[in-house]
């Protein structure tokens, strides 16, 4: 498992995983999920729907937001950042 990668990404290329990962509603409403402490797959699925799970999961962990091990989920230092940021937005009435 991948530890510690920084809230910024380095590169444009970074940058646009991150967008591409956090662009879909699904995807945010999981990272918002996995802030309020819902880390595991299972847990997840039963709150954000299995439709597609792997590939959005594939996706999060692509944009380095999430480490996956097993059934369990860890936020990285990106995810944290990130995902409390979809989360105020969200709290705000923006696009969740």
């Amino acid at each position: 498992m991948k530890v510690g990668r920084k809230p910024k990404p380095d590169s444009p290329e970074e940058m646009a995983l991150v967008h591409h990962a956090l662009e879909n509603p699904i995807r945010r409403r999981m990272i918002i999920l996995m802030v309020e402490g819902c880390l595991s797959v299972e847990g997840i699925a039963v709150a954000a729907g299995e439709k597609m799970l792997d590939y959005h999961l594939h996706r999060l962990e692509l944009a380095g937001l999430i480490d996956l091990a097993g059934d369990k989920i860890a936020l990285t230092e990106s995810g944290k950042a990130y995902g409390d940021l979809v989360k105020s937005q969200a709290e705000r009435g923006g696009a969740w």
